[in-house]
């Protein structure tokens, strides 16, 4: 199914008045999502939450899916970049830590649960949400092509599986919150550099 979140394209700069009710409205019902779930964001409850008008709500967005869908790409923090100075072990590092970085914000921390439900009840988000994600996965693509051009990473391995390794582990220990996060991010790279030595 394709679905159109109503998504202003970057050539088009909003208008100040208008990018600030966008912004109230994202916010309301990012806040009504992360306290009751995705069944509380409805149209009438992020009007009343945000004080923008109905009608304006759905100027920005044609129903409750759309916005849902713009409160989950809102929600979910960028990767970081690949330094192209670094070599892999370095950029995994590197990499490594943003993660953690970003997984650690309150804000994050506060809505992943949520964001997780969230992709669960509406089936149209696997579908939107496919190219954000491997685009925000592209910097670790980046990193395992560094591996693989350096002799130590199978060419034809599949960069999802070790992100994969890194990512779960990283998830659980903050939100599990009973085991330092630090120590999860170095025991993931330093397993995962194991895995794959440099060539002899």
């Amino acid at each position: 199914m394709n679905f159109d979140p109503c998504t202003p394209a970057d050539d088009q700069p909003l208008h100040p008045r208008v990018a600030r009710s966008r912004a109230r409205v994202l916010e309301a019902a990012t806040e009504l999502l992360a306290e009751h779930g995705p069944r509380a964001v409805t149209v009438d409850a992020v009007t009343e939450h945000s004080g923008v008008a109905k009608s304006t709500i759905y100027r920005h967005w044609p129903s409750q899916t759309a916005l849902l869908v713009d409160v989950f790409r809102n929600n979910v923090p960028p990767l970081p970049e690949v330094d192209p100075a670094l070599d892999f072990e370095g950029a995994l590092r590197e990499h490594v830590a943003g993660l953690l970085e970003a997984f650690s914000d309150p804000h994050w921390r506060n809505i992943m649960p949520a964001l997780f439900l969230l992709k669960r009840q509406i089936e149209e988000l696997d579908e939107i949400t496919a190219m954000d994600v491997e685009e925000r996965a592209s910097a670790f693509h980046e990193v395992m092509a560094l591996g693989v051009a350096e002799g130590r990473i199978p060419a034809d391995l599949d960069p999802h599986l070790p992100m994969t390794a890194i990512v779960g582990p990283l998830m659980f220990a903050v939100l599990g919150g009973h085991i330092d996060e630090q120590r999860v991010a170095d025991y993931v790279v330093e397993e995962l550099l194991a895995a794959y030595p440099p060539p002899t």
